[in-house]
């Protein structure tokens, strides 16, 4: 998709990445077209960094995830099982656009 990753406060604190992926309140605020938030719980102060995304994709494990109702679509389940059939799916649709 072209995209850059972002990350929540928690993970770059454990030093999974660096701050400058951060986004939030304490990060930066971003503006795709797309966003899939991958195991986003949704915190607050997360949100108010990505809401002016077009399009939000929530894919969590907890289906009350405070993500949810700001999401536009909403996958309940684990990202580690779910992104490889996303990522497959797109696979095929960007081989039949060429």
């Amino acid at each position: 998709l072209d995209g850059v990753v972002g990350s929540s406060r928690p993970l770059v604190d454990e030093g999974w990445i660096n701050r400058e992926h951060q986004v939030g309140f304490s990060g930066n605020t971003v503006k795709p077209k797309f966003y899939i938030a991958c195991g986003i719980s949704g915190s607050s102060q997360h949100m108010a960094g990505m809401r002016g995304s077009d399009v939000i994709i929530a894919i969590n494990t907890d289906p009350s995830a405070p993500i949810f109702p700001i999401a536009d679509y909403g996958i309940v389940g684990n990202l580690y099982e779910v992104i490889p059939g996303i990522t497959e799916e797109i696979r095929v649709r960007r081989s039949k656009w060429k």
